[in-house]
């Protein structure tokens, strides 16, 4: 609205400033109904009129923080508008003698004249008519309203200077509003209201949070002296900085005890004895670091990080209104208990600061899914979350996709991506029994693709299996040793292109989210599509372990695919609504049945010969799968029940090729045999170890048995017969588990690159 005498250009007289004076301070005064002698007339009541009538629209709630939920309810972290951080309380949680300062100082007239302080606006409008500074004329009811529009103007510095310094127009604006506030709220909850978006420099914003940072107390148990020193530091937050400038604090403290006992609030020798005590500053830092990098979320940070970016992602209105006006709810899926089961797992397995326990300096990471739902319980890195490379932080979620947080060239998965072929095999209506006779070393090839193009012969070698001459494998032997050359003979069977389908219909894509069926640019010449590589089935494409979790998941769930969700409600705390959720995206990627006859394979996997032998979970049916890449460059290992999915990444960060897990550097903690330096990291090594730790204390309620498979897959038996080999007609593979080679593979070159197996 513009105002008549504001227009641009508008000269006045000396004789005309007197006469806006009396208009617009009878128009300020009239409208709050006070009555001033010697003002009267048609002007002021028409300039009375126009104020009453004068629109500024609502001055709406001050910015508060949003919180995040587990799925017990409990808060883990908030999120707070333009990162301010700020912890509202009631009138009743601030202590009186807070209170009755705040007034003495601010406004001693409060519980009596209201919004509009008549002297005070006099002195304000002479000082702004005669060119001087404008001044406040601030009640508390104005001051609310100033620093309710500070915190509304966030990053906006013009705005917030606009709130600050405000020119004719706008102050009467304010001054509109702040008649307003008086109408909508009582005394107490208006001054209850202005003590939470105060100002008291160093950061804190409202008396909660300040009672916490200079005195490490509640605003609740504020005592005299401290009550005091924080109602006169909101005049001027910086020249009265208890910190910075101890003395002026102290003088300024005297001038608020003085008026409290001039104003009856305490008696006179309890003032002057307040005045004699010391600061008594307790300086506890504020929280700077908020939101996902607070000390509170610690134990669940790169679950917080990944719950930031879906919500940028997918949610951007809501993320959106968690950043400028906050008081949202977030309600999550995460698992206590599954958090701090992995936490403590990745922790303990490669320890996060190096030495004896990980001097390799490993990235150890896991995502624990729920079968069915796509609900992600857990994220766990051996890292501390944050953006400080030198003190040891990292914020790369390396368990999910790059758009989520993670890392552009995601992870090997080595022998753990077997369980495409081999539910590409079972969709086919292979048996158990299956046979393929294999050689170590051999040259498989070529692979017909997609694209009606072939994928050249690679030369292939196993860990597991022959070392020369040749073995016959049945299909649930060769799984459970983890036989390389019987699954790349497997995937020319099957066809690699239908593999890579498999894979794409159970979730996976690449890191960085890129189609497999697709050529990936930011990869550059590794980015090809992943049928064009015969050795995807050992695991060469880089992938997020996120991936392979809701991969796995959907062979516990009996063939259920459902993407991951990390979010069940957002609702608005103020009214209590609902906003959308999107729900998990479920398909059927394969049958029941052949999810079910690959639950009955992978379960021996933790039992000897398997590649696993001795991980298995007392009390409750596990099945699992070991993977390894080439030369100890990544190992991985998928574990789980049918109510629980877990799936390990160990590797180095810096530059997997560059530092390979071999030597010294493949020294880690075994839940089962402590300290352990193998001369490469194997899948059944640390991420094992780590899978069996946490699976050893997540919730995984009470026992749950897989289905038994359909007969048709035991036409040839039950695919466990030892291997033989024509000579001996008599076992010929590598034992398995964690004292033999079985493992989960070795050194096997592809075409173009380095897989994994």
């Amino acid at each position: 609205m513009q105002i008549p005498w504001r227009r641009a250009g508008a000269t006045s007289s000396t004789v005309g400033r007197i006469i806006l004076l009396t208009v617009v301070a009878g128009l300020l005064i009239a409208a709050s109904a006070m009555p001033v002698l010697g003002i009267t007339g048609v002007a002021v009541r028409d300039a009375a009129n126009t104020f009453d009538s004068l629109r500024v629209g609502q001055l709406g709630a001050a910015p508060i923080r949003s919180v995040v939920y587990d799925d017990a309810g409990k808060p883990i972290t908030y999120f707070y508008p333009y990162d301010v951080y700020r912890v509202p309380v009631a009138f009743n949680q601030i202590s009186p003698v807070m209170r009755n300062a705040i007034v003495a100082i601010e406004d001693d007239g409060f519980w009596t004249e209201g919004a509009l302080d008549p002297r005070g606006t006099l002195r304000a409008l002479v000082s702004t008519t005669s060119g001087s500074q404008l001044q406040g004329a601030s009640t508390i009811a104005q001051q609310y309203v100033k620093n309710v529009k500070v915190l509304q103007a966030g990053s906006n510095l013009k705005a917030a200077q606009a709130a600050v310094y405000p020119d004719l127009q706008r102050k009467v604006q304010q001054l509109r509003l702040a008649i307003d506030v008086e109408h909508e709220l009582s005394p107490q909850e208006l001054l209850a209201n202005y003590l939470n978006v105060a100002y008291f420099d160093n950061h804190a914003w409202g008396i909660q949070v300040a009672a916490q940072t200079y005195f490490s107390e509640s605003a609740s148990q504020l005592t005299l002296p401290q009550a005091a020193l924080l109602a006169g530091i909101v005049q001027s937050p910086t020249l009265y900085d208890p910190v910075a400038n101890p003395a002026n604090a102290l003088k300024r403290r005297s001038e608020v005890l003085t008026r409290m006992w001039q104003l009856h609030y305490v008696p006179k020798a309890t003032a002057l004895a307040a005045e004699h005590t010391p600061l008594g500053l307790h300086l506890s830092s504020v929280p700077l670091n908020i939101g996902c990098a607070s000390p509170q979320v610690a134990n669940a940070a790169f679950f917080c990080d990944y719950l930031e970016h879906v919500l940028k992602l997918n949610y951007p209105s809501v993320w959106s209104q968690i950043q400028n006006t906050g008081g949202v709810a977030i309600h999550t899926t995460l698992s206590m208990k599954d958090q701090l089961a992995a936490d403590n797992a990745v922790d303990y397995t490669e320890a996060p600061r190096g030495g004896s326990a990980n001097p390799g300096h490993n990235a150890d990471t896991e995502v624990l899914i729920q079968p069915g739902t796509g609900n992600v319980r857990a994220i766990a890195v051996n890292r501390t979350y944050g953006s400080d490379a030198a003190a040891g932080q990292d914020s790369i979620d390396y368990a999910v996709n790059l758009q989520y947080g993670g890392d552009q060239d995601g992870v090997q998965t080595g022998s753990s991506s077997k369980i495409f072929t081999l539910i590409t095999a079972l969709k086919e209506g292979l048996p158990f029994g299956h046979t393929i006779k294999v050689k170590a070393p051999a040259t498989v090839g070529p692979f017909p693709t997609c694209d009606g193009q072939t994928a050249p012969p690679a030369l292939y070698n196993d860990a597991e299996g022959p070392s020369n001459g040749t073995e016959t494998w049945q299909l649930g032997e060769a799984t459970v040793q983890s036989i390389n050359l019987y699954f790349v003979n497997l995937e020319q069977q099957v066809g690699l292109c239908n593999v890579v389908k498999t894979a794409v219909d159970m979730g996976m894509t690449r890191a960085d989210g890129t189609s497999l069926m697709r050529y990936d640019h930011a990869l550059h010449g590794n980015g090809l599509p992943a049928y064009d590589y015969s050795s995807f089935t050992l695991g060469s494409v880089g992938v997020s372990p996120m991936s392979m979790a809701s991969a796995y998941a959907s062979v516990a769930a009996r063939g259920i695919y459902c993407t991951p969700q990390p979010i069940t409600a957002i609702v608005v705390q103020a009214t209590n609504k609902e906003l959308p959720v999107q729900a998990s995206k479920c398909h059927r990627d394969m049958s029941a049945g052949v999810a079910d006859a690959a639950n009955y394979i992978l379960q021996r996997v933790l039992y000897s010969p398997g590649t696993a032998a001795g991980r298995a979970i007392p009390g409750h049916t596990a099945a699992g799968k070991t993977g390894t890449a080439n030369s100890g460059y990544y190992a991985a290992f998928a574990g789980y029940t049918p109510t629980l999915v877990g799936y390990v990444s160990v590797f180095n960060p810096l530059s997997a090729q560059l530092h390979p897990m071999v030597g010294y550097d493949a020294c880690y903690r075994d839940v089962l045999d402590g300290f352990e330096c193998p001369a490469q990291m194997f899948g059944d090594n640390a991420p094992a170890s780590t899978w069996e730790l946490t699976f050893l204390h997540a919730a995984l309620g009470r026992d749950a048995q897989f289905v038994y498979p359909p007969g048709s897959f035991f036409s040839l038996g039950d695919g466990f017969a030892a291997p033989t080999s024509p000579k001996t007609k008599k076992t010929g593979g590598g034992g398995g588990g964690k004292g033999g080679g079985g493992k989960g593979g070795g050194p096997n070159p592809g075409p173009t690159h380095k897989p994994g197996h």
